[in-house]
């Protein structure tokens, strides 16, 4: 891809991957796979009013890209992985303190446990996010309690 559409995607991604649509090289890079995140796209994605400011560009696409592989990663974790997690995060109560936590409804969670329904990648992202936080604060105190000994 040209410096000059990559240039263009950093700073107002919308107008960027529709340059990318258009170039030759488009239909050699997967064009399927390629339009299929690209349909999942909002219709009305807009580019911002003044680009996405530089500061801004390293989260805006990190953001992007653990999107994309939590999608991925979406695809082989189960109801299995959601009771160890939640077990792991909150013990027995761990459905009704999940669901305060993510945001959800108790109901929601349930069909997520019995595989009625599948969670959105987000979700899993954010329960990773959740036994990553617990990870550090057991750490630290584990730190505190060997300071103190």
């Amino acid at each position: 891809m040209p410096t000059a559409i990559l240039d263009v995607l950093l700073v107002q991604p919308a107008s960027g991957l529709a340059l990318v649509r258009k170039h030759k090289n488009f239909a050699r890079a997967g064009k399927d796979e390629v339009e299929a995140l690209l349909a999942k796209l909002p219709a009305d994605l807009a580019d911002p009013p003044a680009g996405v400011r530089l500061e801004d560009q390293g989260p805006f696409w990190l953001g992007y890209y653990h999107y994309l592989s939590a999608t991925q990663r979406a695809k082989t974790w189960g109801p299995e992985q959601l009771e160890r997690a939640g077990q792991l995060l909150y013990g027995d109560r761990w459905q009704s303190d999940l669901a305060r936590a993510l945001g959800v409804g108790d109901r929601r969670v349930r069909e997520w446990a019995a595989g009625d329904r599948k969670p959105a990648p987000g979700v899993w992202a954010d329960i990773a996010a959740l036994l990553r936080q617990r990870q550090a604060e057991g750490m630290a105190l584990l730190q505190e309690l060997d300071r103190s000994s």
